[in-house]
């Protein structure tokens, strides 16, 4: 089968946008699981944390595996985990089987993920390969567009377990699309790789400038969007007592934006290169946070001063993640799994450990958000400053 960047961006975004929808579908209903299991706001923290710790481990593993076996097979395997563990966490009787389900769910979903960016990088490079990852990250837009709003009617409706049960009919569709349709992409498996030759390609990844520098940007990017997915039940529904069937709309608004964003940068990273898109995302993602700080300061923490300079966030995170991800796994065709797999697990550690430390604090304000965004913003334009002209 001969791909073009078109059809390759229908084959993936299935595997990309079903990681997002596992995690945002769920995040409506955070708030009523405190009183559900009788338990407390931090358990049910775990719940995305340890699904996003769980995808970002998983990838260091699963990324070798694939250069191993091939994209395919493994992107099978990942998809039919990512679904049992989705019926489970529909039939929890605790809080403690539900985090365990969703680990299990995070392993299946984080396979998805890596094989879909090997493949890229399996078939393109360049500006052309970040232009199709800057696509792929637009088309995750399509969960926060939606996931949230059918969550909370879900949930609504048929109680918390439906979303779940949602999730398991999404990972069983996808495996029989990808089963169908998707022929494997990698030319020639390490049928020989051992453990030693996996922490050789590890080695050699982490010494390679170029690849640290644009993870540490694509990290704090998606720091920025978690820790948001992350506080926003608590400040939307628990602070401003917006509906849980409302709260979806608020997720739409910055799902179009990171859509917009993430098109905008495909188109960018061939004009103009993935170097001047990042610096351009760090410089919005920065940015943000200044905005948030000076209405927040000014007005309090009201659904303006807490959704409208996400805005500037989502444009700016949606081009520093796809031109990253383009600039981070350029030097490595021949282990474009591993290099991935590494991607992405620094990616999810990284944010997930932001998160968590962030609600060690009640949330009370804005002001965790804006700490983050204002911290890492400067940090990745000083990065990307001394990049381009050191």
């Amino acid at each position: 089968m001969k791909y073009t960047p078109l059809n390759v961006v229908v084959l993936l975004a299935p595997l990309v946008v079903s990681f997002a929808v596992g995690q945002d579908i769920f995040v409506p209903e955070v708030p009523e699981l405190v009183n559900i299991f009788h338990t407390s706001q931090g358990l049910v923290q775990l719940t995305l944390s340890l699904f996003m710790l769980a995808a970002g481990a998983g990838q260091l593993i699963i990324g070798p595996l694939s250069d191993r076996f091939g994209r395919k097979s493994i992107a099978l395997l990942s998809l039919l985990l990512y679904s049992i563990a989705s019926i489970a966490a529909a039939l929890s009787p605790s809080i403690a089987f539900l985090i365990f389900a969703r680990m299990i769910q995070g392993l299946g979903a984080c396979g998805m993920m890596v094989c879909a960016f090997a493949m890229v990088r399996d078939l393109f490079s360049g500006n052309e390969s970040a232009e199709i990852y800057s696509y792929l990250n637009g088309s995750i837009a399509i969960s926060p567009l939606l996931a949230p709003l059918a969550g909370g009617y879900l949930n609504a409706w048929f109680g918390w377990r439906a979303p779940f049960f949602f999730l398991a009919i999404l990972g069983i569709s996808i495996f029989i699309a990808i089963f169908l349709f998707l022929s494997e992409t990698i030319k020639k498996k390490n049928k020989e790789i051992s453990l030693t030759d996996i922490f050789r390609h590890y080695l050699q990844i982490v010494k390679n400038r170029q690849f640290l520098i644009f993870t540490f940007i694509a990290a704090s990017a998606l720091a920025g969007f978690f820790t948001f997915f992350s506080v926003s039940p608590y400040i939307l529904i628990t602070l401003l007592h917006v509906p849980t069937t409302q709260f979806g709309y608020y997720f739409a608004f910055i799902g179009i934006i990171f859509f917009i964003g993430s098109i905008t940068a495909g188109k960018l990273n061939v004009k103009i290169g993935f170097v001047r898109v990042a610096f351009l995302g760090c410089i919005l993602f920065f940015s943000s946070g200044i905005i948030m700080f000076l209405w927040t300061l000014c007005c309090g923490t009201t659904v303006g001063s807490f959704i409208l300079p996400m805005a500037f966030s989502a444009m700016g995170g949606a081009f520093m993640m796809g031109a990253s991800a383009g600039g981070a796994l350029e030097p490595f065709p021949g282990i474009a799994g591993t290099a991935a797999a590494l991607l992405g697990a620094s990616e999810f550690l990284f944010s997930t450990c932001i998160a968590t430390i962030t609600l060690l604090w009640p949330i009370q304000s804005n002001m965790p958000l804006v700490i983050v965004f204002i911290i890492f913003g400067a940090l990745t334009t000083l990065l990307m400053a001394l990049f381009r002209w050191g």
